[in-house]
């Protein structure tokens, strides 16, 4: 098992005080600052997500954040190319909502998401557990649960931990692991997977 990110095998009750810890939402009135993610480089070849791409000449998602209870559904991706203001409003939706910090999040992750999605032929939005971190927020969470990585991929906009009420846990893990396009983290007693384009490992 390669342990590359918050997804080091923790101990039950660390993670639930994480949750707990990331399900504390603050007032939505202030003006969520934005910054720019780091993100990795892709290695060529290592995406598969690139590599047999979504078919059809549109792609659409569906999310519900938990934590503030806003939703995003429609399409992100037409005509060969990622919708901007899609974009803009996951973005937003996956925000540190914690820090009103908003991320610029890594298009391939809603890739990811969409044909996940279609795999287990759900007819629910994901529920989304946690989206953006900030590294302050991160480092929180880090002293409340050993399962939290410094360089986590959640503060580069490229990770997400979400279930879908309609599908079980195992079977949306076994289904991103099989397209081998990033992290995959199982977390029966917790109730998310996490998912994330980083590099290609499990846990």
């Amino acid at each position: 098992m390669l342990l590359g990110d918050d997804e080091r095998a923790a101990p039950a009750m660390g993670r639930r005080g994480f949750l707990s810890f990331a399900a504390a939402a603050l007032s939505a009135a202030a003006v969520p600052s934005v910054v720019t993610a780091t993100v990795a480089p892709v290695l060529l070849g290592a995406s598969p997500v690139e590599a047999a791409p979504l078919v059809g000449s549109v792609r659409r998602i569906a999310l519900h954040n938990v934590n503030t209870r806003e939703s995003f559904e429609g399409v992100y991706w037409a005509d060969g190319n990622y919708k901007p203001d899609a974009l803009k409003k996951l973005d937003v939706l996956l925000r540190d909502h914690r820090a009103k910090q908003v991320c610029h999040y890594d298009p391939r992750l809603f890739d990811l998401l969409a044909r996940v999605h279609a795999s287990v032929e759900s007819d629910a939005p994901f529920e989304v557990i946690c989206g953006y971190r900030s590294r302050r927020t991160n480092a929180m969470a880090r002293r409340r649960s050993r399962g939290v990585a410094k360089e986590s991929y959640h503060t580069r906009g490229m990770a997400i931990d979400i279930r879908l009420p309609d599908a079980q846990l195992r079977g949306i893990s076994e289904v991103a692991k099989s397209m081998q396009a990033g992290g995959v983290g199982y977390y029966p007693r917790s109730g998310f997977v996490h998912l994330d384009v980083g590099p290609v490992r499990t846990w």
